[in-house]
């Protein structure tokens, strides 16, 4: 059944394949499952503790209950920004964009310039030129961003395959020399010029105004690029204007923050991570920056723009903080989705950006996992496949749920305690997929084949043997083998005229009682019961299932079964039931087994020389009247755990060779005071006769016959003497006894 086995592998390997190829594939299916995977994990992971480093001053629902309605006058975010710098701020990051003329006049602010200025005599053309200069809000805003020595403003990039984005040949000059001070200030390239690797490039860019730039110093893209179930994973840490490289607004934040300077490195497979002084920031090939999230929204402190206004937060709170403004009102729509849900402020995100590179602490999902995941796919499908063909269906089953759980526990640990971005889905799915595509061949196909098997021989052979041959079909070789084994043969006395005295039906019962109970004892010593025929029972031992012993479990059977015999005599004797006598012959050698029959109907069985001498001795037992007969062979293989006597020296009809054959008697040492009697004697009486001396034989035969009259050896041989007494054997004679029947 190797064939089995190797078909049972290959299903798990062609499988194992299939899964390779489909991971090769990287189905939307099985995209989003990864991606969902990732989410569950770093929910399950929960909060984790943050430096205070970073605060948010937002434009929140309060703020707008309290200021009015967004947006606000460019006075009042003047006002914030210089609170916030008075308060100490390390740096000011602005996530809100400011692309258009300040529509609202201060009236607050003229007032107060007025009260200041003598108006009188200016004409109304001069008046309103002095109200625009003095109530100019953006050019307030514009000072106090200049003012503040620490401000990074934002800007929004469309990118390149974003049609609602201008082309790049339609950004004016004023916009490209706006950004050149927000570039990347060091670029390490070590790409090929003539074939430069792949960068996200912009297509065009929102700014804010150019007086809000010019003051700031510096500024940085917010852009996110959503996962395709819209949840932000990663964010783009480099992206690309026409020759020029660009950070995003935390990298900018961060560098004011700590006056270090920032870098870029290109290596020929594309982006070889960002530097900040000695940092160096892990990114995908291509740029791209794993978010690591602290926590849910909110995990960062939020101070409401309203208390920072009204001078309820200030110093203490703010001082030596990197602060990064941003709306997170509804109305303000800055709101994204991220793993932890939808209605996640988008300045948050930056912050947990910002906050992973203060802490180094990165989720990686480099590009040499990808070796790890077609190994692990292929290792859980070829251990699975091992195990199918040497262990039962319940072991697969353990296997597949301690796979999958001890998969997935090492997949937690890497991605909590490491960081490491290991996939989740495609080496459950093999272990699931080729689990199941096993399942369904062996049931199909190797289950039926030992379904067979044990419907086949769960009657003729005891459990753990059919459990065997279930476990390994091979052990049945079809057409048969040569093997060593040894045949047993027994036959009812005198079956025939006890039927013809039984009805039918008690017939039946009878027989059926005896089959039973002796066909258990074989089963008991895991041989196989090779046929019925009518009362005679044919049966080996030694095969399917090899046993070295099978000389001694036969011998052992032989015993057992006339012991419960004798037993069953008494309660039919009792019954009125007839009693049964049982003939049986042993022999050891070699022999073919195997299934042997026709396409149609096989059967398990066996033949040879040394199947037709058991059948012969167990015939031969008429000739002696003994029960139970074993040749020579047999007990040179089991005469350490039986006791025996020495019957003969024959010849059985189409053998030339003679046979020793012995009288099978009990178990080792089990021999009784009257049997010892009896055998002492007859002992005596062989060794004679096998010297020719008839007469004195004779008398130690029948000197053994004193102490058991139905000893029917010593009878035997009593009857022979007197014969060769009056008619000896010629002078050649070399002591067998040849049978001329059957």
């Amino acid at each position: 059944m190797k064939k089995n086995w190797i078909n049972s592998f290959t299903v798990a390997v062609t499988l194992t394949l299939a899964s390779l190829y489909i991971y090769s594939l990287n189905l939307p299916f099985f995209h989003l499952l990864e991606l969902k995977s990732y989410d569950f994990k770093v929910l399950s992971r929960g909060e984790r503790p943050i430096t205070g480093q970073v605060a948010i001053v937002a434009v929140d629902e309060k703020s707008l209950n309290e200021k009015g309605r967004w947006p606000w006058p460019r006075t009042f975010m003047a006002d914030l920004t210089d609170k916030i710098s008075q308060a100490g701020a390390a740096v000011i990051g602005f996530d809100i964009f400011f692309p258009e003329k300040d529509r609202y006049v201060p009236f607050t602010t003229v007032k107060d310039a007025a009260k200041k200025k003598d108006l009188s005599g200016i004409n109304s053309e001069k008046l309103i030129e002095w109200m625009q200069e003095v109530g100019d809000s953006d050019r307030l805003f514009a000072e106090a961003i200049l003012r503040s020595e620490r401000t990074v403003l934002s800007y929004f990039v469309y990118p390149e395959e974003d049609r609602s984005g201008d082309s790049t040949e339609k950004l004016t000059a004023e916009q490209m020399e706006l950004l050149d001070f927000s570039q990347f200030p060091i670029v390490q390239r070590f790409d090929d010029p003539s074939n430069p690797v792949y960068i996200q490039k912009m297509s065009s860019v929102g700014l804010s105004l150019s007086e809000f730039v010019n003051a700031a110093n510096s500024a940085g893209f917010v852009s996110f690029v959503p996962e395709v179930d819209g949840v932000v994973r990663w964010v783009p840490m480099v992206m690309q204007l026409g020759e020029y490289l660009f950070p995003p607004l935390s990298l900018q934040v961060l560098k004011e923050a700590t006056q270090l300077p920032l870098a870029v490195r290109i290596a020929p497979f594309g982006i070889d991570g960002l530097k900040l002084g000695d940092s160096v920031f892990p990114t995908s090939e291509t740029g791209d920056f794993l978010v690591n999230y602290f926590g849910p929204a909110f995990t960062f402190t939020h101070y409401s723009a309203s208390d920072v206004l009204n001078g309820k937060v200030g110093k203490k709170e703010l001082e030596n903080k990197i602060i990064l403004v941003g709306g997170t009102a509804a109305g303000i729509h800055d709101i994204h989705t991220t793993p932890y849900g939808p209605l996640y402020p988008g300045v948050e995100v930056h912050a947990n950006i910002i906050e992973g590179l203060i802490q180094q602490d990165y989720i990686l999902r480099p590009e040499w996992l990808r070796v790890l995941d077609i190994l692990m796919i292929l290792v859980s499908g070829l251990i699975l496949g091992w195990i199918s063909i040497h262990f039962k269906a319940y072991t697969m089953a353990l296997a597949l749920v301690s796979g999958v759980g001890g998969y997935l526990l090492s997949d937690y640990y890497f991605f909590t305690q490491k960081g490491l971005w290991i996939n989740t889905i495609y080496p459950v799915f093999t272990q699931i997929f080729v689990y199941s595509g096993i399942t369904v061949f062996k049931f199909g196909f190797e289950e039926r084949e030992k379904r067979f098997i044990k419907g086949a021989f769960s009657q003729y052979l005891a459990p753990a043997v059919v459990n065997q041959l279930v476990d390994n079909p091979s052990l049945l070789k079809l057409g048969g083998e040569r093997k060593e084994l040894t045949a047993f043969f027994s036959d009812v006395a005198g079956f025939s005229s006890i039927s013809e005295k039984l009805s039918p039906e008690d017939l039946v019962l009878l027989l059926n009682d005896y089959l039973t109970e002796m066909t258990d004892i074989i089963k008991k010593y895991e041989g196989t019961v090779d046929k019925f025929e009518g009362d005679a029972i044919i049966a080996f031992f030694g095969a399917p299932i090899s046993h070295k012993d099978h000389a001694r479990r036969t011998c052992l059977v032989a015993l057992e079964m006339q012991e419960r015999l004798a037993q069953l005599r008494e309660g039919w004797k009792k019954e009125g039931k007839a009693e049964l006598y049982m003939r049986i012959g042993i022999n050891t050698g070699p022999a073919v087994v195997g299934n042997m029959g026709s396409k149609t109907r096989m059967d398990y069985t066996m033949m040879g020389d040394s199947v037709n001498l058991a059948a012969r001795l167990e015939g031969v037992n008429k000739q002696y009247k003994t029960e139970t007969m074993i040749s020579g062979f047999t007990y040179e293989q089991a005469k350490e755990f039986v006791e025996v006597r020495e019957l003969d020296r024959i010849r059985v009809v189409g053998k030339k060779e003679p046979v020793k054959i012995y009288e099978l008697l009990a178990h080792k040492g089990a021999i009784d005071a009257k049997q010892e009697q009896v055998l002492k004697c007859y002992n005596e009486g062989y060794n004679l006769y096998n010297i020719r001396k008839w007469n004195e034989a004779a008398e130690w035969f029948e000197k053994a016959l004193s102490f058991d009259e139905t000893d029917g050896p010593s009878l035997t041989f009593f009857e022979r003497c007197i014969t060769f007494q009056i008619h000896p054997p010629r002078e050649d004679w070399d002591g067998v006894f040849s049978f001329g029947v059957k």
